[in-house]
């Protein structure tokens, strides 16, 4: 049984198609059908219903699966394990959403680099279904994101580190009311609503009641921010604790939804992840630095 057979069947699993597996592969369909029909005879047992347009996992396809990542996830594994002076080493690849990137993640980083010299981060910044849908399919080694609004899969992992509450951002120099009070006053530039956090705003405006004049929708924080600080509108942002002092100076803040709406971010990993060892490194560094 070739562990290249083993990647191709767990590939289709994560990709839901021969097709779609051979593009993620570098593979021609025919190939890959090639190799799962080696594999079967191999294992003297069916893996895949043939009776519609495209191949499905059957019974013993999704066991095979399972125990196919098992293996793939211990020889991957393999040489870090065999690594003899213990050295915290190699390249990390891991998914981040922005407001991580601007907030406890680069002095983590820094930190971590000066004390493993050996140590690579590969970062990719995304929004957190995106970064999600890339662990799963194992092209991130972890991700740092918000907290999904669904159930996580048994074979991952969510755990939270921080909290970031959300503000509505004024021009500078708006004088503080309440919430409504701004809505009313101010036109709206809105994060992207099908985003997790836009998502969040959303509903806490249909439960305030609130029906904001849109002038604009983005799916940048940033971008959002930099819209408000031209004049444009307010906008409803989360900060964490090192991008509140900075917006502060910029903006007038203040609490949105009551009680004030909070996120939480956290990484989100496969539980059998060969760079274990390096993600609850960086895991617990970031609960540190948000203390």
């Amino acid at each position: 049984m070739s562990l290249r057979n083993l990647q191709i069947l767990a590939a289709i699993a994560r990709k839901g198609s021969f097709a779609a597996a051979a593009d993620q592969l570098g593979l021609t369909q025919s190939a890959v059908s090639l190799q799962m029909k080696n594999l079967e005879e191999e294992l003297e047992a069916q893996l895949f219903e043939r009776t519609g347009r495209s191949p499905k996992l059957n019974a013993n396809g999704r066991l095979v699966v399972e125990r196919a990542e098992e293996i793939l996830a211990i020889y991957d594994g393999i040489k870090g394990e065999l690594n003899p002076s213990g050295a915290i080493g190699g390249t990390l690849t891991l998914g981040v959403v922005p407001t991580v990137l601007t907030g406890p993640l680069p002095p983590v980083l820094g930190r971590l680099r000066k004390q493993y010299e050996q140590l690579n981060v590969r970062l990719v910044s995304g929004l957190s279904a995106e970064l999600f849908g890339k662990v799963e399919d194992g092209e991130l080694d972890a991700a740092l994101t918000t907290e999904p609004p669904f159930a996580v899969p048994p074979q991952c992992e969510w755990r939270p580190y921080d909290l970031e509450p959300f503000f509505v951002a004024a021009p500078k120099g708006t004088e503080a009311g309440n919430m409504e009070e701004l809505f009313r006053s101010f036109p709206f530039v809105r994060f992207d609503k099908t985003a997790w956090a836009g998502a969040m705003v959303n509903t806490q405006l249909v439960a305030q009641n609130i029906h904001p004049r849109y002038v604009m929708e983005v799916d940048s924080l940033e971008a959002v921010l930099s819209l408000v600080e031209q004049g444009l509108g307010i906008a409803v942002v989360p900060l964490n604790k090192k991008r509140l002092l900075q917006v502060r100076t910029h903006f007038s803040l203040t609490g949105f939804g009551s009680p004030q709406l909070a996120r939480r971010v956290g990484m989100y990993q496969k539980r059998r992840n060969p760079r274990l060892a390096l993600t609850e490194l960086v895991l617990k560094e970031l609960c540190v630095e948000c203390q």
